[in-house]
This record gives structure tokens, C-alpha cells and sequence, in this order.
């Protein structure tokens, strides 16, 4: 089997809540995501998608992606997409940036070698570990008593997991935090999303202002990994980091210095290839992992299913479910249920039923030889 062609279709990923926040106030009403289709010789194809989520929060942009994937695409043509750990290194080669237009190949080969052998994803990812993986919902910036009725509408349609986004005045997000803590259960999950925008001093202030009484896990607080350990150490939360793990050797430095948990992003760290060997390793030391990506949905929603429906229940913390908060769906994939989980599909590959190719329009562009 031979790849013989690379399809790249994008359309705009809506967010349902009227204006998406992060901390230093960046919002957005949706982001142009990338859909990439990946024929074969074989008359298999694959697809994958991933939407980065703008210029300003990681190493990467949609302009920039695009361009990458002009440049990597030739390089794949003739090569069998069932080997993607030989095609990530390839890219790897080819390329020393471009993480998210490897990430949608490199997932791509995963869905056509899961068709080829009769298989999802997640079967051949280590099994399905997890039956019902829980998803987790994001709580943007707000007035109190706006962000605890968000909350609280959330948990009342199942969600037993919420990611509360804090890292602009440190007072405020603490005094917010903690009133969404209170008025939820304890079986529910919280942790605060600063996106690494505070410097040590604030994160400090963040976690005294919490409380001692109250422990929520604190994702990236700061840019650096040295700094987010220094967090941990100095007020003993939990520390889980996002943006600053994209290699082993991140990875291994963050367990050695205190880190107890990772948030892993398939667009981060480049595909499901590398994703799964950061997740068994983080699992392997014992650390609590969260699935997730930079934006997206239907696409994103069950690729991040396949890696959280093979992690180990004991340590997966939860998985991000655009497709419950983004639209529209170009495809049918999984939805969650009442109990805020997800059931990942038994359909080979990648877990999706037919992509609409109608609401994609017309290619931005076409690669073959």
C-alpha cells in the first residue's frame, strides 16, 4: 500500500459559547481548523484534523501549518501509510518544525492503518483499557456568580470534569476558582488552566489566595517547566503541564522535578505516534494524564478518544470533547452521554462514520506527484 495523494480542506470551527477566553485576553469566536485527507493505492484513504488555536499560544498558526504541509506532503508520497512511526521519523527529517501538520499525518496513517487491518484506533493503540472515558469542559473567564451558573449548568448535563481558566489577576481567578469548587461536588473534577501566563510571583499569590483548604491541580502556571516546579514545591499542588512537554526528555525532566501530571495535545507533540509514547511513559511513572488538543471537532473528538480509550482508567484524568462545544460536525463520531463519558466507536480506524465533504467546499490544495 502506497500513499498516493494529500488532500487539504479547512473550514471554521465555531465556538458554541459565543466568545472563547484564555488568560491575557485572548478570546476568539472559533478558529480555522485543517482537514486533511490522505489517499492510497489501495483505495483506502485516511483523515485527520486539527485547528491551532491562533498566532499567540503555541509555536504554531494556521498560515504557518498550511505551509508546512506543502513542504511535507511530497515527502510521504509513495511511502505505506500502515508504518507511522517510519513516516513521523520522516517528517522529523524533513522538518524540524511544523508539529501540527505532522500531527493531522501522522493521525491520517493511524485511521488508514486501523481500515487496513479491521481495527480502531485505540485497539492497536495497547486495547481498549477504558470503556467510557469521562470528558472534561472548559470554564472561561468571568464575573463569579457567572462562571459558578456556567459551572453548574455543565454538571447538571452529566460533566464530571472542568478545566477553569485562571492567569490574569491572581486574586480574582483564585476567588473564582474556589466558588466553583465549593458549589460543585467533590466527585467532580477541577483543575485551573493559567496557559503558563504567570510568572512565579503570581502563581504564588494564586495558590495562597486559593486556600489551604481547597485543592484544585494547577495546569501550567507558568512558561517554563522550572518555574511550574518550583509551584509545586513551594505550595504542594499538584502541578500538571501542557505547554511546555512536547519531548521525552520534557517529560522525564518534569516527573524528576516534582510534576504529577501531563496534559498531552496530539498538535503538540506531533500525532498519535508520539502522543501514545509520552502517555505510556507518563502512565509508567505513575503521573496523571489528560487527552486534549488545540481546537477542533468532530475530527479531534475521536482521535483524542483513540489515546484516551487505551490509557489505563487509574490514570487518565479525563479527554477533551470538541464536538460538544465546537461546530460543525463534519463527520458522525461519538457524543457524550449523560454520565459525561464518551464510548468509543467499534468502527475501524479512527472511530468516525462518513465525512461530509459538502461542508468542507473546495480543497485550499492538492498534493500529489
Amino acid at each position: 500500500m502506497r500513499i498516493t495523494d494529500i488532500t487539504v480542506y479547512s473550514y471554521i470551527a465555531e465556538y458554541n459559547g459565543g466568545t472563547y477566553s484564555m488568560s491575557n485576553g485572548r478570546t476568539c469566536t472559533g478558529q480555522p481548523s485543517i482537514v486533511v485527507r490522505i489517499r492510497t493505492d489501495s483505495d483506502i484513504e485516511g483523515w485527520a484534523e486539527n485547528a491551532p488555536l491562533g498566532s499567540d499560544y503555541l509555536p504554531s498558526s494556521f498560515t504557518g501549518e498550511l505551509a508546512a504541509l506543502k513542504e511535507l506532503g511530497p515527502q510521504i508520497l509513495g511511502l505505506d501509510p500502515r508504518c507511522p512511526g517510519a513516516i513521523s521519523a520522516k517528517l522529523d527529517r524533513a522538518m524540524m518544525s511544523g508539529m501540527s501538520a505532522k500531527s493531522v499525518i501522522d493521525i491520517a496513517c493511524w485511521d488508514i492503518l486501523g481500515k487496513a487491518t479491521g481495527l480502531p484506533t485505540h485497539i492497536l493503540l495497547g486495547g481498549r483499557l477504558f470503556d467510557a472515558p469521562p470528558a472534561f469542559s472548559v470554564i472561561g473567564f468571568g464575573e463569579i456568580p457567572v462562571a459558578v451558573q456556567k459551572a453548574l449548568a455543565e454538571h447538571a448535563k452529566g460533566v464530571v470534569a472542568m478545566q477553569v481558566k485562571v492567569g490574569d489577576d491572581p486574586l480574582v481567578d483564585a476567588r473564582r476558582a474556589r466558588a466553583i469548587r465549593e458549589a460543585l461536588p467533590e466527585s467532580v473534577n477541577i483543575f485551573a488552566d493559567a496557559n503558563a501566563s504567570w510568572n512565579l510571583s503570581q502563581a504564588l499569590i494564586f495558590a495562597r489566595a486559593l486556600g489551604q483548604d481547597v485543592t484544585i491541580p494547577f495546569e501550567q502556571p507558568c512558561r517554563s517547566l522550572s518555574d511550574c516546579a518550583q509551584v509545586a514545591r513551594l505550595t504542594g499542588l499538584p502541578i500538571i503541564l501542557d505547554e511546555c512537554i512536547v519531548t521525552m526528555a520534557d517529560l522525564v525532566t518534569a516527573h524528576a522535578a516534582g510534576i504529577t501530571g501531563v496534559n498531552i495535545k496530539l498538535s503538540r507533540v506531533g500525532g498519535i505516534t508520539k502522543a501514545r509514547i509520552l502517555r505510556d511513559t507518563a502512565v509508567a511513572l505513575e503521573m496523571n494524564v489528560n487527552i486534549d488538543d488545540t481546537w477542533g471537532c468532530a475530527l479531534t473528538t475521536t482521535q483524542n478518544l483513540q489515546l484516551a480509550a487505551s490509557t489505563r482508567p487509574d490514570r487518565l484524568g479525563a479527554v477533551d470533547c470538541f464536538a460538544e462545544w465546537t461546530h460543525p460536525l463534519i463527520a458522525e463520531v461519538p457524543r457524550m452521554q449523560v454520565n459525561g463519558r464518551l464510548t468509543p466507536s467499534s468502527v475501524p480506524g479512527n472511530g468516525y462514520r462518513l465525512i461530509n465533504v459538502e461542508m468542507l467546499g473546495e480543497p485550499l490544495f492538492y498534493i500529489s506527484k
